[in-house]
């Protein structure tokens, strides 16, 4: 919606309101670190959902993180994103730890393809 109604103020999601994104995500995963893992269990992860807010003047602000998010296919682009995103977050996690056997990965490629996104190409992005 922003690329298409506000190039004339030169406004793009991924100049502008991505970025701004990714730095509130590093900043709350850090102001919460020492509490993440109280017991350091090994081999564990959790999926957060984070809802932002953008303003008149393009400012992106943080409303909330949920630890439950809700993983419903409420439309046709949760539909396409949300099967991508679980998939690379288990292959992230739970393949490190119990690899697929191969008879199984012939085509699992190619399974949940997303719009703009390379078949082979993890959703998922290191902020560090």
């Amino acid at each position: 919606y922003i690329d298409l109604h506000y190039k004339d103020r030169g406004i793009t999601m991924e100049k502008d309101i991505i970025p701004d994104m990714k730095n509130l995500v590093k900043k709350s995963m850090q102001a919460v670190k020492k509490k993440m893992n109280p017991d350091s269990k090994k081999s564990s992860f959790e999926i957060f959902g984070y809802d932002f807010i953008i303003d008149i003047d393009f400012n992106v602000w943080l409303i909330e993180v949920n630890t439950n998010p809700c993983i419903e296919e409420s439309s046709d682009l949760l539909k396409m994103l949300l099967p991508r995103m679980l998939n690379d977050a288990f292959k992230l996690t739970l393949n490190v730890i119990y690899p697929p056997l191969p008879q199984y990965m012939s085509g699992a490629e190619t399974k949940y393809p997303v719009t703009n996104y390379s078949d082979t190409e993890s959703m998922w992005e290191c902020l560090t």
